[in-house]
């Protein structure tokens, strides 16, 4: 069944007056498709992600001239940002903030849109199957990201709680405020302290800022808001398989990071693999049970499982290998991008990391390569500049590498919300955001269950 749309609220000042300036589709584009003539080459691009958008963005805005036929589908009509989805899950910012309507980059920029669930690609047929029937195409963009790798642990999908889409954040900020609702009544202590115990499986980015984020939500906001449940009954764990905190990033600010999670009161469990996930808790590969009704899977993403029957090698996360051009072994027509694609540049030993700079370069060299193609010119190679990493630890404290300058605590928070606000989608969005932060300095972050 198709997904509806959350959170694409109205067009905002910034919408009407793109709208007034007249920055809609090409003329003689079709009111509803957003085809071009008839017989003008057709280029699917499959995800509204990072580097899906970006190659529809500078497909339409790149082709001059040239009758080209752009068509974005996903099986969301929004664009998410994933960056502080986290953030949802834990009631600092409203979900429909980090939301923003495709179809209205779509109007802007000029080509078409259609939600649609993709369900396989047909190299040889060149055509799209989605549950609305299928697309043709003549040249073939995928960037359909990343899904929550649960290592085939059936019963860590059935009792753990992901984090990738914008309702797996609802569930998990209703699963904590539930957790608190039940526990402000439950008589038997075995069972309210599993209520109150809080779970991460997974240090990279993502688990440290949500684990961060639950503690500073506990901690400012609902252990006042529920005065019969006293501090020490809370825990909130941290659970690692490695013996490190956001393998790859720089070792000071990883050690800075531990220190400032364990300050504010987060139990950091490293070298400590769990094997199972069930309704009870977790349990750990020294078979220890630790007791917990929350229990959250931030332990990796693999690739989309649609890119599996695609010709050409694959890594352990089934991201797919792809050249220099982001074009697939045997198939010039078709660019893999973002979380699916795995590109090494020439003398690195490991691929570029699955991240939002890294698929809004792919996206934008793929799309510059399809028009290349179009126009017989020679393709481009990626180029990619490593553009720093940011991760939040909570309230007025981050750790950020911005190309070598290391900066934390208030300075790297500063930095951190600065960059995020800047990359946010929209005017509306950027303005909820800041409006939503600014209440949480006050204690005021959304507490109510959706």
């Amino acid at each position: 069944m198709k997904k509806s749309l959350v959170g694409a609220g109205v067009l905002g000042a910034a919408g009407l007056a793109a709208a007034a300036a007249g920055l809609t589709r090409r003329s003689g584009a079709h009111p509803r498709s957003g085809r071009t003539v008839p017989g003008a080459p057709r280029v699917i691009v499959l995800g509204a992600g990072f580097g899906g958008l970006n190659a529809a963005k500078a497909l339409a805005s790149q082709r001059g001239d040239s009758e080209l036929d752009v068509l974005l589908v996903d099986r969301y009509n929004y664009h998410l940002f994933t960056p502080i989805l986290y953030q949802v899950a834990t009631g600092g910012v409203g979900p429909d903030n980090i939301a923003h309507p495709v179809r209205y980059v779509a109007r802007a920029y000029g080509f078409g849109f259609q939600e649609s669930l993709v369900e396989r690609v047909a190299l040889d047929e060149r055509c799209v199957h989605t549950d609305d029937g299928p697309l043709h195409y003549d040249q073939l963009i995928i960037a359909l990201g990343s899904v929550t790798n649960f290592f085939g642990l059936a019963d860590v999908q059935e009792h753990s709680l992901p984090l990738k889409t914008l309702s797996d954040g609802v569930k998990i900020r209703n699963r904590i405020l539930d957790a608190f609702e039940r526990a402000d009544v439950e008589e038997d202590d075995d069972r309210r302290r599993a209520l109150l115990t809080f779970v991460v499986v997974g240090a990279g980015y993502t688990g440290v800022e949500l684990v961060t984020s639950i503690r500073d939500l506990i901690t400012t906001v609902l252990l006042k808001d529920y005065p019969r449940i006293v501090p020490a009954e809370v825990r909130v764990l941290l659970v690692e398989a490695i013996d490190k905190v956001m393998a790859g990033f720089d070792p000071f600010l990883s050690e800075t990071a531990v220190k400032t999670m364990r300050s504010k009161g987060v139990e950091i469990l490293l070298s400590t693999p769990v094997t199972s996930v069930e309704p009870e808790g977790i349990l750990t590969r020294d078979g220890e049970l630790i007791p917990s009704a929350t229990v959250v899977w931030a332990a990796g993403v693999r690739a989309n499982g649609l890119v599996d029957s695609l010709p050409g090698e694959r890594g352990r996360d089934g991201r797919l290998a792809v050249n220099e051009h982001l074009q697939i072994e045997g198939r010039p027509e078709v660019y893999v991008v973002g979380d699916c694609a795995a590109y090494k540049p020439e003398g690195g030993p490991l691929p570029l990391p699955a991240n939002a700079p890294v698929a809004i370069a792919q996206g934008k060299t793929a799309a510059a390569n399809v028009l290349h193609s179009l126009r017989g010119e020679p393709l481009e190679s990626l180029r990619y500049k490593r553009e720093g990493q940011l991760v939040s630890l909570g309230r007025s404290n981050a750790v950020a590498d911005l190309r070598g300058i290391k900066l934390t605590g208030l300075l790297g928070w500063l930095a951190w919300r600065l960059v995020y606000v800047s990359k946010l989608m929209g005017a509306k969005n950027r303005l909820g955001v800041l409006l939503d932060w600014a209440f949480n300095v006050f204690n005021k972050r959304q507490t109510n269950r959706l």
